[in-house]
C-alpha cells in the first residue's frame, strides 16, 4: 500500500527549517480534499474582507445552489480575518448537508491563513483521508495470519495485548481492533514523525514470539478505512509494505 512520508517531505519542502504544523483532525475524503485546494489555489489573494463580508448572509439562502456556495466558502476562507473565521465557525456548525466536510476545510484553512498573519509564523496545514488528533495522524492497518485461517481466541489475546503494548511505548493509541477471517484490522493515531516500520514490526514480532503466526508484512495507509474487498485485492497482489516502504524520520 503506499505510503507517503509526510513529516519528511515537509522538512524537504520548507528546507529543513522550524515549522508550526496544523493537522485537520476530521476524516475526510481525498478525492474532496483535493477538489477543494485546487479551487483554493486559484481563488488565492483576489478578495478582500469586505466583499466576503457583504456576501455572508448568502451562506444561509436556501436559493443559492451548492456549487455557488462551495465557491463562496472558498472565497472567505482565503482572507485572513477574524471576523470571517467567525463566520465560517458558525456556519460549520450546521452546514448544508452536502457541505459539511467542505465547510471543515474552509474553516481550517481561514484558521491557518489568519494564524499566519497574526503570529508571522508560516503555519504548514496536514491533511489526510483518515485526519488525526493533535500532532498524531490516523492510520489503517491491516496485520496478516501466515497460516490463512481465523487466529484462536488465545492468539486474539496476543495481538490485542502486544499491538496495544506496542503503540502505547510510542506515544500511539488503538482505537479500534477487529479479527476478520484471516486478518486483523486497527485504526491507530501516531505521532507525525514516528518510524512506523519499526514501531508495528515490533509488535508482530512480539506477538510471534508466541507461535510465529503473523507475517511480517502489513498493510497500513492514512487515506481511507478499506473494505473487505479492497484488503483482498491488496492480498491477492501481494502488495503488502516492506522495510523500505518506511524509511525513518530524522
Amino acid at each position: 500500500m503506499e505510503y507517503e512520508d509526510i513529516y519528511r517531505k515537509i522538512q524537504e519542502f520548507f528546507g529543513g527549517s522550524s515549522q508550526n504544523f496544523s493537522l485537520m483532525e476530521d476524516p475526510v475524503d481525498v478525492n474532496l480534499q483535493m477538489k477543494y485546494f485546487e479551487m483554493s489555489s486559484r481563488m488565492s489573494g483576489k478578495y478582500t474582507e469586505a466583499d466576503m463580508l457583504a456576501h455572508k448572509d448568502e451562506l444561509y439562502n436556501p436559493k443559492l445552489t451548492i456549487e455557488k456556495k462551495k465557491n463562496l466558502l472558498v472565497q472567505m476562507a482565503s482572507v485572513a480575518s477574524p471576523e470571517i473565521f467567525r463566520v465560517l465557525e458558525e456556519y460549520s456548525k450546521q452546514p448544508d448537508e452536502e457541505l459539511k466536510d467542505w465547510s471543515k476545510l474552509a474553516l481550517q484553512e481561514t484558521r491557518i491563513t489568519l494564524e499566519s498573519q497574526l503570529l508571522d509564523n508560516r503555519q504548514v496545514f496536514i491533511s489526510t483521508g483518515l485526519g488525526g488528533k493533535g500532532n498524531k495522524i490516523r492510520y489503517f492497518v491491516v496485520l496478516i495470519n501466515k497460516n490463512g485461517t481465523e487466529l484462536q481466541a488465545y492468539q486474539k489475546k496476543i495481538v490485542q495485548d502486544e499491538m496495544q503494548y506496542a503503540l502505547q511505548r510510542n506515544d500511539s493509541e488503538l482505537e479500534k481492533l477487529e479479527f476478520i477471517k484471516h486478518y486483523i484490522t486497527m485504526l491507530v493515531v501516531v505521532p507525525i514523525s514516528s518510524d512506523l516500520t519499526r514501531l508495528f514490526r515490533d509488535g508482530i514480532n512480539e506477538c510471534n514470539q508466541f507461535g510465529d503466526f503473523l507475517s511480517p508484512d502489513f498493510i497500513v495507509t492514512n487515506m481511507k478505512a478499506m473494505s473487505e474487498e479492497e484488503i483482498n485485492d491488496a492480498l491477492s497482489l501481494n502488495n503488502p509494505v516492506t522495510d523500505d516502504d518506511f524509511p525513518p524520520v530524522d
